[in-house]
């Protein structure tokens, strides 16, 4: 029997594929996915450091899996992401038990640390991937987890110095990929019948600053790269986050709104609606810009859909403060948004800053933001009956056998009656909307577009 692997992942999309990459090496290893702990060779704990729970969760699930070690004493124990990378002094003293630090920078290193681990002593040191300035481009086996949508890299690490963001220590410095292995991954992709993908970078709009200039001495940047992928197919639903307003330039919203691959959805964070408490963040715009910047996108673009993140109770964030955060989340009207109550983390700048604004009072704001934003999100969807949209078929839908689910080019979610004997993950189906909710939309199908080939498994190996 092939040794097998568990991967467990906290966090964002980043995180996400980078597990992905670290089962196509297990694989590439003979390895095989177990979703059971008890029967892992190798498990792996691939980590978030930007809020404070998935930290808490991270030691929780660690002291859960020990007690494995005392009938499998071979059996290795990593931890891997922005944890391993930030903490690993503090996971060497609290669990000594775990065989492997990987940071995100190093994840293509997964195979020389397994065997290091493998040859090496029990009683020996941690084998460590934690270089902040290594390399994190070279290419991987990937085990994708979807058939039809796919996640590409393009830019790894963050320049920016926001207070109270943990990623730059964890990620390192920006350093993008080649336009050509891009462009390379995206025609695999799109030869193996992908339908959607998603290019990634903690400012993803950053790309193509560091790379040299292409032979006709124009600049390679984030529009070039949109640009190109639209010329390899028009017919790719193609999506990107997260994009950071310094970067959102004329130039990059005229090529949103021009190629018709890129999709009606544009995901920023916005994290505070106060000027103040944007400068505090070291967040280097204004709400007055942030705004300017959607108002565009949607002249240029009428249907699109605007998500973001927001943080409240940051150091310092008074009464007033929080109120025009929620002003600013009622005049721009999001369709969607993720929001946090802010906790300090290790090597912030913050870190050091008093944590003024008491539990009780985030707990009340985030409630508060949540209510408003809930308010204008149904009321986004509520105005999408009537509607027709083409719909990406993506699965069944969790809560219902009978319906399928899928989201539109505007990333919403939507189900309805079907199966996938008729069509199957990957098809576009036509689906006029009838209901509305928090969480998405319902309706009935219309019109299959375009029916996918008989799907592939889930969890196929491909090669970039």
């Amino acid at each position: 029997m092939k040794p097998r692997y568990f991967i467990q992942t906290f966090g964002c999309q980043m995180n996400a594929h980078d597990s992905e990459r670290m089962a196509g090496m297990l694989d590439a290893l003979g390895m095989e996915p177990t979703t059971e702990t008890s029967e892992a060779d190798v498990l792996l704990m691939n980590t978030c450091a930007v809020r404070e729970r998935p930290e808490q969760k991270l030691y929780s699930e660690l002291g859960k899996i020990l007690s494995l070690k005392n009938t499998k004493p071979d059996l290795v124990i990593g931890v891997a992401g922005c944890m391993a990378q930030r903490e690993a002094d503090t996971i060497r003293r609290r669990v000594p038990e775990v065989d492997i630090l990987l940071g995100p920078r190093n994840i293509h290193h997964l195979p020389h640390l397994l065997r290091e681990t493998w040859r090496r002593d029990k009683n020996s040191p941690f084998a460590d991937g934690l270089d902040l300035e290594c390399d994190p481009t070279p290419a991987t086996p990937i085990r994708r987890r979807s058939s039809v949508s796919a996640y590409v890299d393009v830019i790894f690490g963050c320049n920016f110095n926001c207070t109270y963001c943990a990623v730059p220590s964890a990620r390192g410095r920006e350093k993008s990929r080649s336009l050509d292995d891009v462009l390379d991954e995206v025609r695999g992709l799109r030869d193996l019948g992908y339908r959607e993908i998603t290019l990634l970078g903690q400012t993803v709009n950053a790309y193509g600053h560091d790379l040299q200039r292409l032979p006709d001495n124009s600049r390679v940047d984030f529009a070039l790269l949109l640009e190109e992928i639209n010329a390899l197919d028009s017919g790719l639903r193609v999506r990107f986050t997260s994009p950071h307003p310094m970067y959102f330039n004329d130039r990059l919203v005229e090529t949103i709104a021009d190629l018709p691959s890129v999709c009606e959805h544009i995901h920023m964070p916005l994290q505070s609606g106060d000027n103040e408490c944007l400068r505090r963040m070291k967040r280097t715009y204004s709400i007055e810009k942030y705004a300017s910047i959607i108002d565009k996108v949607r002249a240029r673009m009428p249907g699109v859909a605007v998500t973001t993140d927001v943080i409240v109770g940051f150091c310092g964030e008074s009464e007033s403060e929080f109120e025009n955060t929620l002003t600013a989340m009622r005049e721009i009207g999001f369709d969607q948004a993720y929001m946090f109550a802010y906790s300090p983390r290790h090597t912030t700048e913050s870190w050091n800053w008093p944590d003024d604004v008491p539990l009780q009072t985030k707990q009340r704001r985030l409630n508060e933001l949540i209510a408003v934003a809930n308010e204008i999100v149904s009321a986004k969807n509520r105005a999408q009956l009537g509607a027709t949209h083409e719909v990406l078929v993506e699965g069944v839908s969790d809560k219902n056998a009978a319906r399928l689910a899928g989201r539109t080019r505007t990333n919403k979610l939507v189900v309805w009656e079907g199966d996938l004997a008729t069509t199957p993950v990957g098809s576009l189906v036509e689906v006029k909307l009838d209901a509305a909710f928090v969480w998405g939309l319902s309706g009935q199908a219309v019109r299959v577009v375009n029916v996918a080939p008989p799907s592939r498994t889930i969890l196929e190996l491909t090669m970039v």
